[in-house]
């Protein structure tokens, strides 16, 4: 299933609030939408995922309409892997195919950016390359999981500038990885578990592009997700966006995840022999 511009994709037969959803959009002023998203069920387990692509005219277009296929193949081939492994191969496949594509003068400087998400069970592995994100949202509070592949994301993590300055720096979207620019890849993987918790009604995922976070604040982001169904929630952050320039391609995804997502694993989930610790939330109150 893959995302078409300005429309919205859900899964029906659930409560609306139960439902996850995704968006693109064009913006206001792009005249190609670079991004995509797609919903793959698979062996390994259900994925979702947001590339952002660059490269000019087609470049960007092509870069990520390649990863979104080619991310879907590796997933549907690898019966035997397990979720997290399933998804590091199938990005892998897809950077080995853009790095061939980029031999063509033509494409020369294509790649995209990619978040990705794949749950099995009670299991949910975040994956990515470049500054699309990954956030948790829950009571009203978000956390990003993920941490910007860019130049000024380098800056803050040295301290040498702050997040707020970060926000408007001249080169706050010069990239330090993406798909297509290295043969080789090092993916940043993070592993989380969906904890049961009857006193609330679970966390939600959000998955986005670069052209919603820049317009759209942290706080805005929780307070929409929070008080909306998921496709509520996506045309209402989508429309705030371009009510603020809309500059850039709009895509996000917003997962129910029926529990509180953790760091461990929940003692009935086979660990694979990994050491027992201490629960603790990924949000703290």
């Amino acid at each position: 299933m893959l995302g078409d511009t300005s429309s919205v994709s859900v899964l029906a037969g659930k409560k609306d609030s139960e439902v996850p959803a995704a968006v693109t959009d064009i913006g206001c002023e792009r005249e190609i939408n670079e991004d995509r998203y797609a919903v793959i069920d698979s062996p390994c387990g259900q994925a979702w995922i947001v590339c952002d692509g660059m490269g000019g005219e087609v470049g960007g277009e092509l870069a990520a309409q390649l990863a979104i296929d080619a991310i879907r193949r590796g997933l549907e081939s690898r019966s035997s892997q397990t979720s997290d492994d399933g998804l590091k191969f199938a990005i892998e496949e897809a950077n080995r195919i853009i790095v061939l594509r980029r031999q063509n003068p033509a494409f020369s400087a294509m790649g995209t950016t990619v978040v990705g998400a794949i749950i099995k069970n009670k299991k949910v592995t975040i994956t990515h390359l470049g500054d699309s994100r990954a956030y948790v949202i829950r009571g009203g509070e978000i956390e990003q999981l993920t941490c910007d592949h860019t130049y000024v994301q380098d800056l803050v993590t040295r301290g040498l500038i702050s997040q707020e300055e970060a926000l408007s720096h001249p080169q706050a979207h010069v990239l330090t990885k993406c798909l297509g620019a290295e043969p080789i890849i090092e993916l940043e993987k993070k592993q989380f578990w969906i904890w049961q918790n009857g006193e609330s009604e679970g966390d939600k995922l959000l998955l986005c592009s670069d052209g919603l976070y820049s317009l759209v604040s942290d706080e805005e982001l929780a307070e929409t997700v929070s008080k909306f169904s998921p496709q509520e929630a996506c045309v209402s952050l989508v429309e705030l966006a371009k009510e603020r320039g809309g500059y850039d391609n709009i895509t996000l995804a917003i997962l129910p995840l029926k529990g509180e997502l953790r760091e461990e694993c929940p003692d009935e989930v086979e660990q694979n022999d990994q050491p027992k610790i201490k629960t603790k939330s990924i949000l703290v109150k």
